[in-house]
């Protein structure tokens, strides 16, 4: 994808005007950017009546399970209140959703492993190993290879 910026002098101050083909990905966090100009890179999570900040750069990957979000990290699972979709929204790009129930951290990342089925087994640095599903095998491949 190219990105091009043209300036417009009769503009309003308070419009900036975004045009693309089709939506994507890029389009919403853009958009997010606008709505919460000082993203964060912190996550809340909760167990029982407490409530703690996780840095971003901690996590291995985020998963459902029973309905609920969690976060794992090197200290195990830890819930989230935020549905997946929300937190996908506003997630740096090297998080990367793998299937319906997980987004992960290519950060933590060791290697990909490319299985007879289409799908990807993702090994991670915690000796832990997440699969895609064949549907998002290639959004994932896209993302390695930066078509």
């Amino acid at each position: 994808m190219e990105l091009k910026v043209e300036y417009d002098d009769s503009l309003p101050d308070d419009l900036t005007i975004l045009r693309t083909k089709s939506h994507h990905s890029y389009v919403d966090k853009v958009s997010q950017l606008f709505e919460d100009p000082f993203p964060s890179n912190m996550i809340i999570t909760q167990e029982g009546s407490s409530f703690s900040p996780i840095e971003l750069n901690q996590i291995h990957f985020f998963f459902t399970e029973n309905k609920a979000v969690y976060a794992n990290t090197e200290s195990g699972k830890q819930k989230v209140q935020e549905r997946l979709y929300e937190i996908e929204s506003r997630l740096p790009n090297h998080f990367v959703r793998i299937s319906r129930f997980e987004i992960v951290n290519l950060q933590w990342v060791k290697r990909f492993e490319y299985t007879f089925g289409g799908r990807i087994i993702l090994h991670l640095k915690s000796d832990e190993k997440v699969y895609s599903t064949r549907s998002y095998t290639k959004k994932i491949k896209n993302i390695l290879f930066r078509k």
